[in-house]
């Protein structure tokens, strides 16, 4: 176990070559993680185009959505054992500021950046994480599905339960519902006993909406955006919107909200600007926030829901790899119903 495979990005932008590197050493309070599976991902794309802040410097293995098993362990590593099998949350955080310690780490004051950004990712055989970062899984959790649990289902887990608060009867609208976390976003809001719009580009991604049980969907291609909530409504508005697609559809989904909604903004893609009236918002006491990944702790709730079978991990292809240039490719052509999967 001196040497392991790895997929390297070795020049920005440039090709994802499959090289033999040493295996790391775990340090202090860290885990060396056997890679059972890595979810592939738009973020993945942006971090090799080197358009992303703070990424890693290179050479550097990509990959941030994470499962395997435990190989070995660092000092001051208790509370698990060699050979546990475990998803990994995503981002690096202290685990001792203020917001950590009440269980918040996606704010964590000292954040230090994301795995496979900032740290060697899971496009390989072995990395280093840290402890805290670990969760376990049972093994009725394929590494596959358990690699999309912390991205595709926390992130969604998160923003509905602690910024949006959605409940039982509510009308939740989610743009990009045709993507990883979109579809995701589907189920966790029918669990919840809301009704769902999703809604985004063709009929391949209408289908996959529909499968996972929303009651409506919307091509903003076709028809007005706006008007279709509207309409879906009621004429009273949604009161709740996941975004993940940015500018392209904030302008509509807000107009569209009732009074009282929520936006909950977890990514845009579609620029970094937006007119809002002020105006607007406090009239109709709408409001808006942010949504940043998931807790360890809301990461437990997730792989719960999934074993208990209340939750489907969509899981499209899984490849070996060094077929990792193939799966960004269909990423980045949009074919991807749900995740696709690397598994070294």
């Amino acid at each position: 176990m001196s040497t392991m495979r790895a997929m390297l990005i070795e020049e920005a932008g440039g090709p994802l070559v499959l090289r033999e590197i040493p295996v790391p050493a775990p340090g202090r309070g860290e885990a060396l993680l056997r890679v059972g599976a890595c979810a592939v991902d738009r973020f993945d794309l942006a971090i090799r185009a080197g358009v992303r802040e703070r990424a890693a410097t290179l050479p550097h293995i990509l990959g941030h959505e994470i499962a395997g098993e435990v190989a070995a362990l660092g000092p001051d590593t208790n509370g698990i054992e060699v050979g546990a099998r475990v998803a990994s949350t995503l981002y690096l955080v202290c685990g001792t500021c203020r917001w950590c310690l009440r269980g918040r780490e996606t704010i964590c004051e000292r954040f230090a950046g994301h795995i496979g950004v900032n740290s060697p990712g899971g496009y390989a055989e072995y990395l280093v994480l840290p402890l805290r970062n670990l969760v376990p899984i049972p093994d009725s959790i394929g590494f596959p599905e358990a690699s999309i649990l912390a991205n595709a289902i926390g992130t969604p887990f998160h923003a509905l339960t602690a910024r949006m608060g959605l409940t039982a009867g509510e009308r939740f609208v989610v743009t990009g519902g045709g993507g990883g976390v979109g579809l995701h976003a589907i189920q966790l809001g029918r669990l919840m006993g809301a009704s769902v719009m999703g809604v985004d580009l063709g009929a391949e991604k209408a289908d996959a909406m529909r499968a996972q049980g929303a009651d409506a969907v919307v091509d903003p291609t076709s028809e007005d955006l706006g008007t279709a909530i509207r309409e879906w409504t009621g004429g009273q508005g949604a009161d709740a919107v996941l975004e993940l697609v940015g500018p392209a559809t904030m302008p509509h989904t807000l107009g569209a909200l009732a009074k009282g909604g929520r936006m909950v903004i977890v990514g845009s893609h579609t620029g970094k600007q937006w007119e809002i009236d002020p105006g607007d918002i406090y009239r109709n006491e709408w409001e808006i926030r942010g949504s940043r990944n998931v807790s360890a702790d809301e990461l437990a709730t997730v792989v719960d829901l999934v074993a208990s079978g209340r939750v489907t991990p969509i899981v499209d292809e899984v490849r070996p790899l060094e077929e990792a240039e193939a799966l960004q490719e269909r990423v980045r052509s949009g074919v991807v119903i749900g995740r696709d999967v690397l598994v070294p």
